[in-house]
């Protein structure tokens, strides 16, 4: 069930799940939707008064939503964690050129945002692959494919027949954090779980990777509120 709450202006989901011991409160701290869990027989009228009921608590958590950056003309996006500013440029022999404090585009307007999108995709792609494949050949350890995805809820992830996949967002972060998802994804080449034998590896690849870690906690979900597309609405 899905409805529109006045109280918070916001759209609200409640879920009946067949598991569900109690209610859960979810607040989505990228699009502020709120998700309200309940048991299978639990009446709505009394999820509706139960979210009511803790509305401090969900206004906290809407006051943390960064709001969301429809990427155009003239928006500024990190790139290794340096701002560019986005502009058209014609440009004779690329799609793109990255400069200091800019990233030219030939394209028509309406498709700066997929042009953006492309653009990251291709330079986390030059950048990320060559750090994967130095890592694993360091470690002994071979990779069947490296893919680049925009995944909602990880950072990257790594099979137990050694796929990789990294997502390519990170190409937004400093360079040291994106250095330090490749490492910890190929580490799991190695480990396939995240033992004392898994981060003493992490480290030896990464020294620094604890501040990497904090960092990615702290600002990822910035990483996530440029939009580029509209299908990426949710």
């Amino acid at each position: 069930m899905v409805f529109f709450n006045k109280d918070f202006h916001k759209l609200v989901t409640i879920k009946r799940k067949k598991r569900a011991r109690r209610f859960t409160l979810r607040v989505c701290q990228l699009t502020g939707h709120i998700t309200l869990t309940i048991p299978l027989r639990a009446s709505i009228s009394y999820a509706k008064d139960f979210l009511l009921e803790n509305a401090d608590w969900v206004n906290a958590q809407l006051k943390q939503v960064i709001p969301r950056n429809y990427v155009s003309i003239g928006t500024k996006i990190p790139i290794g964690w340096v701002e560019r500013e986005i502009v058209i440029q014609k440009l004779s022999q690329r799609r793109h050129n990255l400069e200091p404090n800019s990233l030219q585009l030939d394209c028509m307007e309406v498709e700066v945002g997929s042009a953006t999108k492309n653009f990251l995709v291709d330079h986390a792609t030059k950048v990320l692959t060559p750090i994967i494949e130095e890592n694993a050949e360091h470690i002994k350890r071979k990779i069947k494919s490296i893919r680049f995805k925009d995944t909602k809820s990880r950072w990257g992830s790594c099979s137990s027949t050694g796929s990789l996949m990294v997502n390519w967002r990170l190409i937004m972060a400093p360079p040291s954090v994106y250095r330090y998802v490749a490492i910890h994804e190929v580490s799991h080449l190695k480990y396939m779980n995240h033992g004392a034998d898994f981060w003493r590896l992490v480290e030896s690849l990464h020294p620094h990777y604890r501040e990497d870690r904090f960092w990615l906690k702290e600002n990822g979900r910035k990483l996530k509120t440029f939009i580029f597309e509209i299908s990426e609405v949710a």
